[in-house]
């Protein structure tokens, strides 16, 4: 984000527009959109930039004792046993284990970090009072990259230019350590909030264990930029800042063999009004604090693993879709859906708690600019496993979403990059919502979609598929659904790609989610 960022964002990213006329909603689709000609009327998905702003009885000791003894017993065998198990074996169902949360980072050589391709995470909330963070993530042969994209109602900086407090107004903070366990050196990056330009000294390294911290010179690069209509007061969309960290600022030679694992956790601290003593704080992942020590941060990995299917014979293909043979997969869409939220929300108190359950057409977008946070869209589904048979191999999986359509000028190629990852939690799709979706819990896969060629897809759509083998192995050996979210590190407008959910009807049964599984003996 250099100074055109932030001159674009004080010029013109502030205006209400009207929502273009070529704009469907959701809402009153189902009628409208059984003809098939009708269903590709849609021309541009227009930025929408609004203003608005949880006494039993006496025991005796003997049965209890008794009782857990027999349940230690149960556990130490049942523990073992599972243990013992080959990776691709298929338990009877259980509820989801403790997990780390984990980043798997792309590598891209000698050319600098693409943006629109770097891996992606988000925590936080999209109210008044909160923050939420976007985090892309990549890295090269000279330095490790991480972008954070905040949205926040109210940006403030320490007008003490000479010598800003970061700690004192909107800042964020990158907490590293070069361990899989956190017991090698730590590194802590903080930045704060500029103001109107850019400024050197609103940064600060520091080395520590990850509960002490000690000022360093450490290089290191953050390139700040923010949208709204000023500071310390006036009203906001929100600001970014890249992290530049070379590896050798961190020791090193180069960059690390792919597979390394680090510690990672990510910090964003919120001021809102000039009175407040203590500012607010998100964190990523949920168990770090600045209290904590760094195994309880999150892992990031170098590179992205790669599935090693076991050997197999015999294969079968087996096809797990809505209503399919009975099954029920869950899907739905949080974010600005189709229309950039613009259903007469307020943007700061209604929209991140918006839902959409039982669409039918979802769409997958982000962009740089954060004045338009309102147009973000991700899409979350759950595929049981519950009717592959037991005790086979993962040969391969893959899921297939079908495009029917996209935001954009009709004919002007606007691709992106969909990141799909897995969740980690269950969700409601009845109240399914930006501000509680699930979290990931580790990327997968990152796949170029490209726009429609054509004004009308032939049914059942454009079919745009991921490969999750490595993933589906993972809750096929714990005998857990699959639980997946799509979301994109798109950088340009007009990035939205729509697809059919498993909501759509059976006139298009074949353009339902797919998740198809390759098992062998």
């Amino acid at each position: 984000m250099d100074s055109s960022y932030i001159e674009r964002a004080k010029s013109t990213h502030f205006e209400t527009q009207p929502q273009s006329s070529g704009v469907e909603t959701e809402y009153g689709l189902s009628k409208k959109w059984q003809s098939w000609e009708k269903m590709y009327t849609m021309h541009k998905l227009r930025s929408v930039h609004l203003r608005d702003s949880s006494r039993g009885k006496t025991i005796s000791w003997f049965p209890l004792a008794t009782t857990m003894i027999v349940l230690c017993v149960v556990v130490v065998f049942t523990t073992s046993f599972w243990g013992g198990l080959p990776p691709f074996s298929k338990p009877s169902a259980q509820a989801a284990a403790p997990f780390t949360r984990r980043v798997n980072v792309p590598y891209f050589g000698s050319n600098t970090v693409p943006f629109n391709q770097t891996a992606l995470f988000w925590f936080g909330a999209v109210t008044s009072a909160d923050t939420y963070t976007d985090v892309r993530i990549g890295y090269n042969k000279t330095e490790l990259f991480i972008d954070l994209h905040t949205v926040d109602r109210y940006l403030w900086y320490d007008t003490d230019t000479s010598a800003p407090n970061l700690s004192k107004d909107d800042n964020a903070s990158v907490y590293l350590n070069t361990t899989s366990t956190g017991s090698g050196n730590s590194y802590k990056f903080q930045t704060g909030v500029n103001g109107y330009k850019k400024r050197t000294n609103y940064q600060q390294a520091y080395t520590g264990s990850g509960t002490m911290w000690t000022p360093a010179t450490i290089p290191f690069t953050a390139v700040y930029g923010w949208q709204g209509h000023g500071f310390n007061g006036p009203e906001d969309s929100g600001w970014s800042m890249t992290y530049h960290i070379p590896f050798s600022s961190l020791g090193l030679a180069g960059p690390p063999s792919q597979g390394t694992a680090w510690k990672l956790a990510v910090q964003v601290q919120n001021r809102d009004t000039g009175t407040a003593t203590t500012l607010s704080e998100k964190w990523w992942p949920e168990s770090a604090n600045e209290m904590t020590t760094p195994s309880s941060w999150g892992q990031l990995v170098f590179g992205i693993p790669t599935y090693q299917p076991p050997h197999t014979s015999g294969t079968a293909i087996y096809s797990v879709r809505n209503k399919l043979n009975n099954q029920v997969v869950t899907d739905g869409m949080v974010g600005g859906s189709l229309s950039c939220g613009n259903l007469g929300l307020n943007r700061w108190t209604q929209w991140g708690t918006q839902g959409y359950p039982g669409a039918s057409r979802v769409n997958i977008q982000n962009e740089t600019y954060i004045s338009d946070w309102n147009c973000f869209s991700k899409f979350y589904i759950t595929f049981p496993l519950s009717s592959l048979p037991s005790g086979k191999g993962v040969v391969k999986a893959t899921v297939t979403l079908y495009e029917y359509a996209n935001a954009g000028v009709q004919g002007q190629p606007n691709p992106t990059y969909i990141q799909v990852a897995t969740v980690n939690e269950d969700w409601n799709p009845a109240t399914l919502s930006w501000n509680n979706a699930p979290w990931v819990q580790e990327n997968i896969n990152t796949l170029l979609v490209n726009t429609k060629t054509t004004r009308v897809v032939p049914l059942p759509g454009l079919a745009i598929t991921w490969d999750v083998s490595r993933a589906v192995a993972q809750a096929y050996a714990t005998g857990q659904p699959l639980r997946l979210v799509f979301y994109t590190p798109a950088d340009q407008h007009d990035s939205g790609k729509y697809f059919f959910s498993s909501s759509i009807g059976d006139w298009n049964a074949a353009g339902r989610p797919t998740l198809q599984v390759t098992l062998g003996a």
